[in-house]
């Protein structure tokens, strides 16, 4: 009788401290954040800029180049060798350009979706804690939770609480 009491007092103890578990869609989450989609067209922005600056030198070079295949027929093989060597030089300039416009661009942008995953991690941790939530699984697409009850998914409430912190 005592063991029955026993098992029926744990079985009553451990129904009491059930973990209260959720999910968020990362993805869905990510993709309708406002701050995301800011983030998004402000780098669409910064990129279509630096498209323009880098055109401001391509399109001179590329003048300088028609321009020299039209008269090195009539150069001297000296002139076309110092003329050949200007334009490597003027290329070699404008591909660094490119290169460090490209790897500033890229930079930024991970730096940025660094700072809103740290966001939305902290932002989540919060309403995990307000909700008695003791763990918040993420998951993308199909990928980390396999199967979860729509019960369990609280992706709207979370993206509705990020865009309102948002918009403060």
């Amino acid at each position: 009788m005592k063991k029955l009491l026993i098992i029926a007092f744990a079985v009553v103890l451990a129904s009491c401290n059930q973990t209260k578990v959720a999910y968020v869609d990362v993805e869905v989450l990510m993709k309708d954040y406002e701050g995301t989609i800011a983030l998004e067209s402000k780098m669409k922005e910064k990129q279509e800029a630096k498209a323009k600056e880098l055109d401001s030198l391509t399109a001179p070079f590329q003048a300088k180049v028609q321009n020299y295949y039209k008269s090195a027929q009539s150069m001297s093989p000296q002139k076309r060798a110092e003329a050949e060597g200007a334009l490597q030089q003027e290329q070699q300039f404008i591909q660094a350009q490119q290169q460090q416009a490209s790897q500033e661009l890229q930079t930024e942008t991970q730096e940025s979706y660094e700072a809103i995953t740290k966001v939305v991690d902290s932002l989540v941790g919060s309403y995990a804690k307000s909700n008695g939530f003791n763990i918040i699984f993420g998951t993308s697409g199909k990928g980390t939770v396999m199967y979860g009850d729509e019960n369990l998914d609280v992706t709207k409430q979370v993206l509705e609480m990020l865009n309102k912190e948002y918009s403060k």
